[in-house]
């Protein structure tokens, strides 16, 4: 009797070794597309949050850019000017820090329920005794949504601004 078939299989060893090497293997390839996808997220999230920041600082920059005159500019979160059509214009740095932080303007909110505004300061600098001169420190965040829950998957962009009138 021949039993030279018998010895064609594999030993227990073996298939404990190759099982070891395929689970690092899928761990590592685990981690990497996690990786990817985490990176992704987070691309996405900061592209969203500038669009949203410079849409809203290219709002603010047009108005006070062709404002007549800076009635008021206090508290670091609030500026009030005078529009060309002699009307009264505002912009307001609202619920700062709270995260559910915008941009208010008097027509209503600059930025999108999505974004948040982390931080926010309007500054005006005089030049012969009137305010000449804007500065705009704002820090635009991604709100955490289905997709976006971690906070280090969150988009946090920062913009300043130096504008000033033409009047």
């Amino acid at each position: 009797m021949n039993f030279k078939f018998l010895n064609k299989g594999f030993t227990l060893i073996e298939l404990l070794v190759v099982i070891t090497i395929f689970a690092i293997v899928l761990l590592v390839v685990s981690q990497v597309l996690f990786s990817t996808f985490k990176g992704a997220s987070k691309s996405e999230a900061q592209d969203k949050a500038k669009r949203q920041g410079e849409q809203a600082m290219a709002v603010i920059e047009r108005a006070i850019r062709n404002a007549r005159t800076i009635y008021t500019c206090s508290g670091g979160s609030t500026i009030t000017y005078q529009e060309p059509s002699l009307s009264t214009g505002s912009f307001s740095c609202i619920n700062i820090g709270s995260g559910s932080g915008y941009i208010a303007s008097a027509r209503g909110p600059l930025t999108a329920s999505d974004v948040d505004v982390a931080s926010c300061s309007i500054t005006c600098e005089m030049v012969n005794g009137v305010n000449k001169v804007v500065i705009i420190n704002v820090s635009f965040a991604s709100k955490g949504t289905a997709q976006i829950l971690r906070v280090e998957e969150r988009g946090v962009i920062s913009l300043q601004s130096r504008i000033n009138l033409r009047n």
